[in-house]
């Protein structure tokens, strides 16, 4: 799951380097040494009008939606949420991983909530049939990409909640998570 959940990442790191390479050529095609191209090469001028220049920004919300979607699945697979550890560091190994377990499942909760709203969000979308603002292509495909992409996230949260679990119930203290082994 670590292995699938860490290539969805990549193609949402991929969709972030999209929204990239847009916001580089929008600005590129509209600054100076752009417009002196422009007006140069009007065939040139005639095809980024053409291709809707004006329309590259709306290319950004589901490209953006669906990189920031797609690296969370590897979050919790990697079990990279932000944590504090400093203070629980200092607790005796069962209390430390009881407090692991706390953590876990407030981010299973927020985890659900999202993955909730998001598939709920989806529908509406879809029913209504919202649109870009300048390219009026529809706005719900990229919400069933991030919908899968938290609902995935959801299954490999409530494997690390009840991996975290076990540990808390142990009889003996266990090894450190292999993340947290590695940074050491």
């Amino acid at each position: 799951m670590k292995r699938l959940a860490n290539w969805v990442a990549v193609i949402g790191l991929t969709a972030l380097l999209a929204v990239t390479f847009l916001v580089l050529f929008e600005v590129v095609a509209r600054s100076g040494p752009g417009l002196w191209l422009r007006s140069v090469f009007p065939a040139l001028d005639d095809a980024l009008r053409a291709i809707g220049l004006d329309g590259i920004s709306d290319l950004y919300a589901p490209l953006g939606i669906v990189a920031v979607a797609a690296c969370f699945p590897a979050m919790a697979a990697n079990r990279s949420a932000i944590t504090v550890r400093f203070v629980t560091d200092a607790l005796p190994w069962r209390l430390r991983e009881v407090a692991g377990l706390f953590g876990d499942v407030v981010l299973l909760g927020m985890v659900v909530l999202m993955t909730w709203w998001l598939t709920d969000y989806v529908g509406d979308l879809y029913e209504t049939g919202e649109t870009t603002w300048i390219l009026m292509i529809p706005r719900w495909p990229a919400f069933p990409i991030a919908a899968f992409c938290m609902w995935m996230t959801t299954i490999i949260q409530v494997a690390v909640t009840i991996e975290q679990l076990r540990r808390s119930l142990s009889a003996t203290e266990p090894a450190p998570h292999i993340a947290e082994a590695g940074a050491e």
